[in-house]
């Protein structure tokens, strides 16, 4: 890809995700997730930054992260002061009413290098597919299924499965992820996500369902 799809996020996202990728305390991260994916397919909207490292787990320090924070944003708001195991959460922005959620995590490694684009460091949409597929084997919330409907066309249930099971060998549950994956029973209540494709939540999940059937009868 050679462009990113600004128009899927707002100002304050855009601004506050470019202030962290230009800072050194954050060059091992990437941004991941549904906004990660929106950034590249332009097909929904996203309103939070989720920023992710595969460093090696205690390498990181949540302190000097908070620090750079505090001085790079006017208002800030973190979950807790507690000391962070596997990452922490903030509110960053420019006051209580104009703010975006900042996730700050490690991860499993990563297995795909990370795509830069316009000096945003993002996993890639197999990367992204892989661990939305993780959310969905735990059970999936509506944007979780809305995003790899907006991926199968280029990748399929079964090239899902592998990526799965290539970032995680020892939690992969194929039967699992294939019920789930047409159970919309907790989505089916979650707001849609403000689409800019038109789509509608009745034919994604008529979609999914056509796509797991024919792929468990191949």
């Amino acid at each position: 890809m050679s462009n990113i799809y600004y128009n899927t996020v707002n100002e304050l996202l855009k601004n506050s995700l470019q202030i962290l990728m230009a800072s050194e305390v954050f060059k091992d991260f990437r941004l991941v997730g549904g906004t990660s994916l929106s950034l590249q397919l332009g097909h929904r909207m996203s309103i939070d930054i989720d920023l992710f490292s595969d460093a090696i787990y205690g390498s990181i320090d949540f302190n000097e992260l908070d620090i750079f924070l505090r001085s790079a944003f006017t208002y800030v708001d973190s979950s807790n002061d507690l000391d962070p195991a596997m990452g922490k959460s903030y509110l960053i922005g420019t006051d209580k009413d104009n703010t975006v959620k900042l996730d700050i995590y490690y991860t499993d490694t990563f297995i795909r290098p990370v795509l830069t684009v316009e000096a945003i460091r993002l996993a890639t949409i197999e990367e992204i597919i892989a661990m939305k597929i993780d959310v969905v084997q735990r059970g999936g919330r509506k944007k979780d299924f809305w995003d790899l409907h907006e991926c199968l066309p280029n990748y399929g249930i079964g090239k899902m499965l592998e990526l799965h099971e290539e970032r995680y060998p020892y939690g992969h549950d194929r039967d699992l992820i294939l019920k789930n994956f047409i159970d919309f029973t907790s989505a089916d209540d979650d707001f849609d996500p403000i689409c800019l494709q038109g789509k509608y939540w009745e034919f994604i999940k008529e979609d999914i369902e056509e796509a797991v059937n024919k792929y468990q009868k191949s």
